[in-house]
């Protein structure tokens, strides 16, 4: 394995190591600016939160985006028996996260542990545990404190709008597999990150202008725009693609989609 693979593959876990779901993105970014900046650039802080950096190269610039924000949970309420209800943020899906530890972190910064399960947990009490609809409304986050009330969970810091975030569960196989939540899209962002150190250590100049723009506020939705110079010609996104039935794609390939977004302005304001 290269030196550039094993970068990629060490900033790959590094990342997916710091929780960072949408609006709570502040630490992945500043983990990224300070490995920009010991690579040699000049990494910058967006308005929105989000990382751009100049990669070198001058004429017809292009920019390079992907994202590190992820999906994740806040607390919506507190229960009475001390159990907590989650609202999610962005997709995550009530089906694939019950059984999941996580870690709530409260404003004042104190980061508490808990498991994500059914109401009524046990498969050997409730006579309709495999007949119930998971939903946020089903599940409810259990910490890892002794506590039975909503005084005692408020006691320790936590209260409404506080983030929740599921642990990835990183694993990379003996065989070259990387096994995790979140690969969308911290895997492309150490990627990125892989190919800025191999132009610096390289000494390799761009044939073309190329910018990098880390957003992060794609799983919500938006975030991109807003920072892109006037003068890039093209966007190039990395991000992470769907396999399933019907499409053409394993998980062991590349996908190139191509949008020409003028063309789809024109068509979707024709058919207003």
């Amino acid at each position: 394995m290269d030196n550039y693979t094993s970068y990629i593959l060490e900033q790959t876990q590094a990342l997916l190591a710091i929780d960072s779901p949408s609006g709570f993105t502040g630490k992945a970014v500043a983990y990224l600016a300070a490995e920009y900046e010991k690579l040699g650039y000049e990494p910058q802080i967006t308005e929105k939160g989000g990382l751009f950096v100049e990669l070198g190269g001058e004429g017809n610039p292009l920019i390079l985006t992907s994202h590190v924000d992820t999906l994740g949970a806040m607390v919506a309420q507190i229960k009475d028996n001390g159990r907590i209800r989650i609202t999610p943020v962005g997709g995550l899906n009530a089906n694939n996260t019950e059984t999941e530890n996580c870690r709530l972190y409260t404003f004042d910064e104190r980061v508490y542990t808990g498991t994500l399960q059914l109401e009524n947990a046990s498969i050997h009490v409730n006579g309709d545990y495999n007949g119930t609809s998971r939903t946020f409304d089903t599940l409810e986050l259990l910490l890892d404190e002794p506590v039975s009330s909503k005084e005692e969970v408020q006691s320790l810091g936590i209260m409404n709008g506080n983030y929740v975030c599921v642990d990835p569960r990183t694993v990379i196989t003996s065989s070259g597999y990387i096994k995790s939540r979140f690969l969308d899209d911290k895997l492309s962002t150490a990627i990125i990150l892989g190919y800025a150190k191999y132009l610096k250590e390289e000494k390799i100049i761009p044939e073309r202008k190329v910018y990098l723009h880390v957003t992060v506020f794609e799983e919500v939705g938006h975030g991109g725009a807003g920072s892109i110079p006037s003068d890039v010609t093209e966007i190039l996104s990395l991000d992470m693609g769907c396999v399933g039935n019907g499409l053409d794609c394993t998980e062991r390939q590349v996908s190139i989609c191509v949008k020409n977004t003028l063309d789809l302005l024109i068509s979707y304001t024709t058919n207003v």
